[in-house]
């Protein structure tokens, strides 16, 4: 996901590696759900859209990426409040995240992480 490794390095974080596991960072911008990137394990990260609902933190959508090599493939979906999916192996989610990284870019969350 080229936007979310360019909104890290508006934070200084250049590598995955450089996080703290729990190490977090949100984005928001006025119209969307915020966006939320947490490293949350040794070689894994998250990358979610956070609301609210009946007090209940929810995902729309939340993708967990394994990072291999500068390779980021997906292994859990979770799209609440039905929808959840995990694979070691890694999840069939190509055309999703592609359309998905374009439209973080072009909803302002890379000039919104950098102010």
């Amino acid at each position: 996901m080229e936007t979310i490794q360019e909104i890290l390095a508006t934070f200084g974080v250049q590598s995955i590696e450089q996080m703290d596991v729990n190490e977090s960072y949100t984005v928001a911008v006025s119209g969307y759900d915020d966006l939320a990137i947490e490293k949350v394990g040794r070689q894994r990260i998250s990358v979610a859209h956070h609301y609210v609902r009946r007090c209940d933190l929810m995902c729309d959508p939340e993708i967990v990426f394994r990072v291999e090599g500068g390779d980021w493939i997906p292994i859990e979906y979770t799209q609440h409040p039905r929808v959840y999916r995990r694979d070691e192996d890694g999840l069939p989610l190509s055309g999703f995240i592609e359309r998905w990284d374009r439209n973080l870019r072009q909803q302002g969350f890379v000039e919104a992480a950098g102010k």
